[in-house]
């Protein structure tokens, strides 16, 4: 096969980067080096022996005391008796460079071998070399997942606002595990087609994955504004099923749950994950036997907190739950009374508490 001008110019860009990368790499095996231990040595045992001198020259013009010349003398000869010795050690070091040629010679060898092999055995030798362009110009149905993502990523940047790309784009960013990504997707989705049970309840689920399986407040957000728009979407049912059960609020979850099995096709794909879910909470204990003596704790003081603050909804609303976990229906309904005689007058709190009076009966 012959190569085009392009594939010559890389492979010579590649030998160059080898032998650059071998130069590097063989530079601190030459027995020449200007910077060798021995030639420091040797310069190291001239200079003490010029010291000598020096102290000998100094003593007979009678600059220095006979006793400070010898106390020099004893000092320096130390000094050069560890510097000869270095200087022996360095020679018997460098005297053999068999071993340095020989690692040389390996990686000389070795380094081209193992690339070409790594290329063999990975790469595609006999394909014909295109433009990054070209690659992508095949069916999409040709393209492995990441290649189509790059192309729909390509063409929503000319062109943001189609709904199309968005809803493409969302659900295989969540298959490649990029959730946040699949979240800000359906969030482009929904500015450029509108708002849309299914479309929130898509982002919700992203937002889940996200949060490693935590419903949050912003996911509970969606799935509720989600049922509110369609109160059949399974996603959202689900998922805020899912929450109450986070909660500690079971029975209101099976209650979503049965409600949604009540409604859905027989042959819906999602039918078995509820009725598994279903299964597992009917299995395990309202509240854990180990954990009802600290919960009733719980209970108690916020009882006794709104007792003082009277005012607090979400606190008399958490307290209605609570009792209906531990199976205090009659603690429950006396809490729902409090209530209503802490907001009397404020309609929007009354409604509040009315919803949360019919989950007693479910």
């Amino acid at each position: 096969m012959l190569l085009s001008a392009n594939d010559m110019l890389i492979f010579i860009a590649f030998a160059v980067l080898t032998g650059v990368s071998l130069w590097i790499l063989l530079r601190p095996l030459r027995a020449g080096s200007a910077l060798s231990a021995t030639d420091r040595s040797e310069g190291e045992v001239a200079l003490y022996r010029d010291q000598l001198d020096e102290i000998d020259r100094d003593l007979e013009r009678g600059v220095i005391a006979p006793a400070e010349a010898e106390a020099a003398r004893i000092e320096v000869s130390r000094r050069l008796l560890a510097a000869d010795e270095e200087r022996s050690k360095a020679h018997i070091a460098s005297s053999d460079p068999r071993w340095r040629k020989a690692t040389a010679l390996l990686l000389v060898i070795l380094v081209p071998l193992l690339a070409l092999g790594i290329y063999l055995a990975e790469g595609s030798p006999g394909m014909e070399g295109q433009s990054f362009a070209e690659r992508m110009a095949v069916p999409p149905e040709e393209l492995p997942l990441e290649g189509l993502v790059i192309r729909i990523e390509r063409h929503l940047k000319k062109q943001p606002d189609d709904l199309r790309g968005w809803e493409l784009l969302a659900p295989v960013y969540l298959e490649l595990g990029r959730y946040e990504e699949a979240a800000n997707a359906w969030t482009r989705a929904m500015m450029a087609g509108g708002v849309s049970a299914g479309r929130l309840a898509a982002r919700g689920e992203a937002r889940v994955l996200a949060d490693d399986g935590a419903v949050g407040p912003a996911a509970r957000q969606d799935f509720e504004k989600a049922a509110e728009l369609d109160p059949a979407e399974p996603r959202a049912q689900y998922f805020l099923g899912l929450a109450e059960i986070e909660a500690g609020d079971r029975d209101a979850a099976l209650s979503r749950w049965n409600k949604l099995l009540a409604s859905a096709p027989e042959d819906a794909a999602w039918v078995p994950s509820v009725r598994a879910r279903i299964a597992a909470a009917e299995r395990s204990p309202a509240v854990p036997q180990a954990e009802e003596a600290m919960i009733r704790g719980m209970v108690e003081g916020l009882a006794a907190r709104l007792e003082d603050s009277p005012d607090d909804l979400d606190g008399w609303l958490r307290l209605v739950r609570s009792y209906k976990v531990l199976n205090e229906q009659e603690k429950a309904r006396k809490a729902i009374a409090s209530a209503r005689a802490a907001f009397a007058g404020d309609e929007a709190a009354l409604a509040r508490i009315e919803e949360a009076e019919k989950t007693l009966a479910d």
